[in-house]
């Protein structure tokens, strides 16, 4: 286990048991967490044997021991057993569906017809993952794109509906980082690394040479981005202080920022996007 990133970046996890991993059709569950460079860490992994929640809830015991303190929030797909470990193993954390588990379920819900309809696709992915919409602002439009789209009655979208505070980020605005949880659709390039060095035929001692090479990808991808952002040169848009102490302390990225002087009968007003550094160095 990843200890020193669970450290500095545990504080939003996902727990996905997708995998199959080897001969035995043992269950592969991958830990991650964001990390300072908004790019998805490994922080835990675990072999099972099965889906129960006395397997899920050993994982979780096993994860809080090497760890010594329970994430604030645990994001996972909607498996019965494992909400009910991390109850169990977890209770002062927050329980929370994954968003992009949510949406690959998406196909397999509605017609061929309408999953094409690039109108309701793109209306509907705005809806979901707007996180400054308003709850009562998201109740009334979804009832408008369900109505709109003969959706009302389907049971996956009232189902849905009625769990809406466990997977609507606009509901998460009173927990600590939740902005984290709307990165959750980096799971899918894990998911994707992942099963290019998994089959399902291979030994344990295979699975187990191959998770290797893929940490060390992992490792090696990360200390290049670490090298990169160390490194680089930033052109300042002002002569504050405060932006060159910014341009050394966060990592990599881009940034649109108003500058407005504080005497509301001043006129200045000042908008720039600025090369900086968004996430604090470890």
């Amino acid at each position: 286990m990843e200890k020193a990133y669970y450290v500095e970046f545990g504080d939003v996890i996902s727990f996905d048991a997708t995998f199959r991993t080897n001969k035995y059709q043992m269950f592969f569950v991958l830990i991650t967490a964001i990390g300072h460079h908004k790019k998805l860490v490994i922080v835990g992994v675990g072999l099972l044997s099965n889906e129960s929640i006395d397997s899920y809830s050993w994982l979780l015991k096993a994860f809080l021991k090497t760890h010594g303190k329970e994430p604030t929030v645990v994001l996972t797909d909607q498996d019965a057993a494992i909400k009910q470990a991390i109850e169990n193993v977890f209770p002062n954390s927050k329980h929370r569906l994954c968003m992009w588990h949510i949406m690959k379920k998406l196909k397999n819900k509605i017609s061929d017809y309408l999953f094409t309809n690039k109108n309701f696709r793109k209306r509907f992915t705005k809806l979901v993952w707007d996180i400054n919409m308003k709850p009562d602002v998201f109740e009334v439009t979804w009832g408008l794109l369900m109505k709109e789209f003969n959706l009302k009655y389907t049971r996956w979208f009232k189902d849905m509906f009625t769990k809406r505070d466990s997977w609507i980020p606009e509901y998460f605005n009173d927990i600590p980082m939740c902005g984290l949880v709307t990165t959750t659709s980096r799971l899918e390039s894990m998911n994707s690394f992942f099963n290019t060095y998994s089959e399902s035929g291979n030994l344990l001692l295979n699975f187990m040479m191959n998770y290797d090479t893929v940490i060390q990808k992992k490792r090696n991808t990360q200390r290049e981005i670490d090298k990169t952002s160390n490194k680089a040169s930033y052109r300042m848009q002002t002569p504050q202080e405060i932006e060159l102490q910014a341009s050394k302390v966060y990592t990599n990225g881009w940034k649109v920022y108003i500058v407005q002087h504080n005497n509301s009968k001043s006129e200045f007003k000042n908008e720039f996007k600025v090369e900086i550094k968004l996430e604090e160095k470890k």
